[in-house]
């Protein structure tokens, strides 16, 4: 009589490698995407003759629907605790943005500004994960 194996229901344990290859992942899609975003957004001010005070809200809702994708993206890819792997994609996409605009742009560090970025950007990302983990 052949003995039956039963399995387990359970779901395996993800690892922290796979947690972290996930929000980096989401953080350097998010960052492309904007990047993306923000060129074609540069070619139609410029083709469109557009005043520049509809660049910070433009900015400001690229950047928010792009970390909150990022934090979808991560979320995504483990199906568990997606608030937190949002929130971490978030944070990492706003320092990763503040490092770039650091090499290419003035350097001049902003304290309250980049407090209110890393807590637009954990948000976003929080929000994102939940929608990542729910689809």
């Amino acid at each position: 009589m052949k003995k039956i194996r039963k399995t387990s229901n359970r779901q395996q344990p993800e690892s922290v490698v796979n947690a972290i290859i996930a929000v980096l992942k989401g953080s350097l899609i998010a960052i492309i995407i904007t990047l993306i975003f923000f060129t074609l957004f540069a070619v139609i001010i410029k083709v469109a003759d557009l005043q520049e005070s509809i660049i910070p809200p433009v900015v400001q809702v690229v950047r928010t629907l792009c970390i909150a994708f990022g934090g979808l993206l991560a979320a995504r890819a483990s199906k568990k605790m997606g608030w937190l792997k949002g929130g971490i994609t978030g944070i990492l996409y706003i320092l990763i943005a503040f490092i770039i605009s650091s090499l290419f742009g003035e350097s001049n560090f902003m304290g309250s500004l980049i407090l209110s970025d890393l807590l637009l950007g954990a948000v976003a990302g929080a929000v994102g994960g939940i929608i990542g983990v729910n689809i």
